[in-house]
């Protein structure tokens, strides 16, 4: 699974980048911009590990824009940022971040956010797939049904004379 580290401190972004590389294929953004087109470039499923502040867009913008697309809305966000007030807690979640995680983190916890991240991305796309079943399963029921009433109309309509016959006892003719 992708993962999106958008930080604009090289020496985090390169810590990052090493505690996650052995489970996630990651791809890297230096500033919120780059962070933004990143996001739209990346076949879903994607998580991505958000700085709050940073040059062109901020974390919070990012996490806007992506929850107001449709390709990137189902993205998996983390902010990750030295702001630890309940209030920036709650106007990063607002702004529609999955989750918050503040500097300095600890690496383990870190690790376990981002894997819980992937287990609902996992689950989003299993009932994805599953809704999409359903939907055949859905219209291949509506044909069948068409289907069965109209050999019910079928069946109901009376015979006409020219389809009726007779059955005739006695003896055969030679």
């Amino acid at each position: 699974m992708k993962l999106l580290i958008a930080e604009d401190d090289s020496f985090f972004r390169k810590i990052l980048h090493m505690l996650l590389c052995s489970e996630f294929e990651i791809i890297t953004a230096e500033n919120g911009t780059e962070a933004w087109e990143r996001l739209k470039e990346i076949e879903w499923p994607v998580l991505a590990i958000l700085d709050w502040v940073m040059p062109g867009m901020s974390g919070p913008q990012v996490c806007r824009e992506a929850r107001a697309c449709p390709e990137t809305a189902n993205s998996y966000l983390i902010l990750l940022t030295a702001r630890n007030s309940a209030a920036d807690i709650v106007a990063g979640l607002h702004a529609g971040a999955d989750d918050y995680v503040t500097k300095p983190f600890e690496a383990e916890e870190l690790r376990a956010r981002v894997r819980l991240g992937r287990r609902i991305v996992e689950l989003q796309m299993t009932v994805q797939a599953q809704s999409v079943r359903l939907q055949d399963v859905l219209a291949r029921d509506k044909e069948l049904q068409a289907e069965f009433d109209s050999a019910s109309r079928h069946r109901r309509q009376p015979q006409s004379a020219s389809s009726s016959f007779t059955i005739r006892t006695g003896q055969p003719r030679f």
